[in-house]
């Protein structure tokens, strides 16, 4: 049975997770921010962070986290939100499951870095110095959410060659900006396909559209 918002129930009992203080937001739109997250569950107690789950292209993977300073801000929330509407998607909120701290591994070395956990209140300014000193740079752009056009705490530098990529990576890993410490990553993608959200990916005979922010 189809359910209005045109989403299908969810039939199965909620996964017993051991309670945290961050819970799984699951069935997003593309399009939703850690900032829309953030204000969607405010109400809910004292939030720490609040992530959106990309893929190595830097879209979302249509589900995300939000952490709170406590465990019952969180219980609160799974039991108000779990299979509510949100912009037209039933939600699916659960406490986030513990997984092993094995580091994710990296995509094979290209010419375009992903730059994740950007502060959203980096300036072209604060790009300019980051990359002031890094060489061959042939343009670094900033995802932006075609809704609000505001950024998506995320972006793709190009580089001329490979081995300035490699050279970059190993400068801009775990360098802290605003607080915040960059991961940083290969691109599967040339980066111009990666501004709006899932969907807005140019067909292959035609040039991409520029939907990042550029300097």
């Amino acid at each position: 049975m189809e359910q209005t918002d045109g989403s299908r129930p969810n039939t199965r009992p909620p996964m017993e997770l051991q309670p945290t203080n961050a819970v799984y937001v699951g069935n997003l739109l593309f399009e939703i921010t850690p900032q829309d997250l953030e204000r969607e569950f405010a109400a809910y107690g004292e939030i720490v962070s609040t992530r959106i789950a990309q893929d190595p292209r830097g879209l979302s993977k249509g589900f995300g986290y939000v952490e709170f300073k406590d465990i019952e801000a969180a219980r609160n929330a799974i039991e108000q939100r779990n299979q509510t509407i949100f912009e037209g998607r039933r939600l699916v909120v659960n406490y986030m499951a513990k997984t092993r701290n094995a580091p994710k591994p990296k995509n094979p070395p290209s010419k375009t870095l992903f730059i994740g956990n950007l502060a959203f209140e980096m300036t072209d300014a604060d790009l300019n110095k980051m990359f002031r000193d890094i060489a061959n740079v042939i343009d670094v752009r900033v995802a932006i959410d075609r809704r609000t056009g505001q950024p998506r705490g995320f972006a793709h530098a190009d580089f001329t060659d490979v081995e300035s990529a490699v050279k970059a990576a190993q400068v801009l890993e775990g360098k802290e900006v605003y607080n915040r410490a960059l991961r940083v990553d290969y691109s599967l993608s040339p980066s111009r396909q990666s501004g709006g959200g899932r969907g807005d990916r140019a067909p292959r005979d035609r040039a991409p559209r520029d939907e990042g922010a550029s300097f």
